[in-house]
């Protein structure tokens, strides 16, 4: 990490370092630091050492920034629920569900206690959440429909997805709000959360 990979027959643009999840980790920092509000998306480039075209190539926005790669998880969390075994109760399904989109490396905790301080506190990411959170509502609603032979618009599943996600967003809450809350209390008010849905 220390090198920065450039040579002197480098064409220009990024460097060969950069990812998106690189780009997250400068962003986030820069946001502590400065807030999320004072931090433009060109001291984000700057700051990631590529240019404000390529940070937009990445990312369509700053809000976009903060999310980092939901849109992955959520296709992590649907291959989970396409492998559950069919005898599996769907309550049981679904709690596991929760806890494994919900896992990160210990090592990551209190960047991800950062990340959803911003999601749950700003404005503007939280008007951001509202497209996020529809795809998260849709892959829940899918399996459930799947397993009533139904739709995702029809009333149990959608209202389970509606359910499920207030769960998460009511757990981390309490998680933010408890300095040096670990990922296993975190765990812990999911499940108990999660008792409404039995």
């Amino acid at each position: 990490m220390g090198t920065t990979g450039m040579t002197s027959g480098r064409t220009p643009g990024r460097r060969p370092s950069t990812t998106r999840a690189s780009i997250v980790d400068v962003a986030l920092d820069l946001f502590a630091r400065q807030g999320y509000e004072a931090t433009s998306a060109d001291q984000i480039a700057e700051a990631a050492h590529i240019s404000r075209r390529t940070l937009f190539r990445y990312f369509p926005g700053k809000a976009a920034i903060a999310w980092g790669e939901f849109d992955e998880q959520i296709q992590l969390m649907l291959g989970h629920l396409a492998g559950v075994p069919e005898d599996t109760p769907l309550r049981d399904a679904l709690v596991d569900a929760l806890i494994a989109f919900n896992t990160f490396p210990p090592s990551q905790t209190e960047v991800h206690r950062l990340r959803m301080r911003l999601l749950l506190s700003v404005d503007e990411l939280q008007a951001h959440s509202t497209l996020v959170y529809a795809d998260w509502r849709r892959a829940v609603a899918g399996f459930v429909a799947d397993r009533r032979g139904e739709t995702v618009d029809d009333l149990v599943p959608a209202a389970t997805a509606h359910a499920a996600l207030g769960i998460a967003l009511s757990a981390y809450r309490l998680w933010v709000a408890e300095p040096g809350a670990d990922q296993d209390r975190l765990h812990e008010l999911l499940r108990r959360g999660t008792q409404i849905l039995a």
